[in-house]
């Protein structure tokens, strides 16, 4: 049977929820960025994003949750059929749940009322702090939520660890699905290198090739 294309990317989730025991990573992709007015760069992920989601729309962040019950939380855009017309497919929640594999999924509205529960009661927090200004504003307000309800017994992480460090880590032992494809890029690379040189000659100049 075939593996889900979801499968490797799930198993990069499982692997790195196995190494936060009882703790908690919030991962949120790169945003958009305007070239002028209403019009975009052509959106590229956040390259750490990618590796566990494989997700490729804007305005997305995954929660990982380490423990006993691991599980994997999407928050991403809702299905909206005008946008969609200007802008593309939107899976929605539901949609890029099944797709990818995850666990569970909600709009990425309800991120900032759901994050302080999602981490409440954790060891560590895992995230990268002093990349970008806004998510260290949100992760703070965050942390801050759960400290308001000390007296109903939440308690906020004890331990802030930086989550690049760890994915760095994982990202030097390549898995089957990035081999496959380094192997296919080389193949690529060498057929064209081949054929290049069947039509080179000594003292031929790069523009002299078609």
């Amino acid at each position: 049977m075939n593996k889900p294309q979801h499968a490797p990317f799930s198993a990069r989730r499982a692997r790195l929820a196995a190494q936060l025991g009882d703790g908690v990573a919030v991962v949120p992709t790169a945003p958009e960025r305007v070239r002028n007015r209403d019009t975009h760069h052509p959106y590229r992920f956040d390259s750490y994003f990618w590796y566990l989601t494989g997700f490729p729309e804007p305005e997305a962040v995954i929660v990982i949750c380490g423990g006993e019950r691991p599980r994997s939380i999407l928050f991403c855009r809702e299905r909206n059929e005008e946008r969609e017309i200007w802008d593309g497919y939107r899976y929605g929640p539901d949609a890029a749940r099944e797709a990818f594999g995850f666990d569970a999924a909600h709009p990425i509205g309800e991120l900032d009322a759901r994050l302080p529960e999602l981490i409440a009661d954790r060891a560590t927090l895992w995230h990268s702090l002093g990349h970008d200004a806004g998510w260290d504003a949100r992760i703070a307000s965050a942390l801050n939520a759960v400290r308001a309800q000390t007296r109903t017994g939440k308690r906020a992480p004890r331990e802030i660890r930086d989550l690049h460090a760890a994915l760095d880590a994982m990202r030097l032992v390549k898995d089957d699905s990035e081999l496959d494809t380094m192997r296919r890029a080389a193949a690529i690379s060498a057929a064209g290198h081949v054929r290049a040189m069947r039509h080179c000659r000594p003292g031929m100049a790069e523009y002299e090739l078609e």
